[in-house]
């Protein structure tokens, strides 16, 4: 199966969510080729994933006045910035969409591999810790669930999933160096000398989940109706306040 991969860029919270789940919408409609984005975030922003209380951003003061947005993912509250993010939609009909942790331990292995070959091996959490129950805290990398990898007792690379008829869109963050607003949260730069620059692990990452996922990746510019579309989610949806407020 083909897979369109679109440069690297550079947005805003909103924006990266809009593209997000433009690209969704794109695969939903058209099931012949999967798409695969590298990201990062023009600001620091947190994220709270879809099912989060907004309440919980209001009651400690280092989020109140942070830049913030809600994914249409599940999961823990991301805090994004020096962090590589990287969204995979494939069609319901690929091998890996369902059950849903298929594709997590698929794109999961891939990124451990990757880590691995440049001197930072991580390991799957559940084979570390195979009878602990998985914790929620509120920032998703101060949790553990089975298929996070972790890396010298720190998670570095969490996902989260958001199906529609059609298609699968998975959000993954790899942490590379921790933030003076989340300190508790080391990447996987502080804990191994590797490259802490996002750009550097782009085409890295792109190559070993193409191997893993039995694509082929073709670097396409972006359509300009995809980026209209996403501009239409962007203002519709997540710089909606009733959006983000929602819970």
């Amino acid at each position: 199966m083909l897979c369109r991969v679109p440069p690297y860029r550079v947005a805003t919270g909103p924006a990266n969510m809009a593209i997000d789940e433009a690209m969704l919408a794109r695969v939903a409609r058209d099931p012949s080729a999967a798409w695969l984005r590298t990201y990062a975030w023009s600001e620091p922003t947190l994220s709270l994933g879809y099912f989060q209380p907004w309440a919980e951003t209001e009651r400690e003061p280092r989020w109140r006045s942070a830049a913030k947005v809600r994914r249409a993912t599940g999961g823990g509250a991301i805090w994004h910035e020096h962090e590589l993010t990287f969204a995979i939609v494939i069609p319901s009909n690929h091998p890996l969409a369902r059950p849903n942790v298929a594709l997590y331990r698929a794109v999961h292995r891939a990124a451990a591999g990757m880590l691995e070959a440049a001197g930072a091996p991580p390991r799957r959490h559940g084979d570390l810790e195979p009878d602990e129950a998985p914790s929620h805290p509120f920032l998703c990398f101060a949790g553990r669930d089975g298929e996070d990898l972790v890396l010298r007792g720190a998670k570095v690379l969490g996902s989260a999933q958001r199906r529609r008829a059609g298609a699968v869109l998975q959000h993954s963050s790899l942490l590379l160096r921790k933030a003076d607003a989340v300190p508790e949260l080391p990447g996987a730069a502080d804990l191994a000398a590797i490259d802490p620059d996002p750009r550097a692990w782009s085409d890295p990452l792109v190559a070993a989940l193409a191997a893993a996922l039995g694509l082929e990746p073709v670097p396409t510019d972006w359509p300009d109706d995809l980026l209209e579309d996403a501009d239409r989610i962007e203002r519709g949806v997540y710089r909606n306040p009733d959006w983000n407020r929602k819970r």
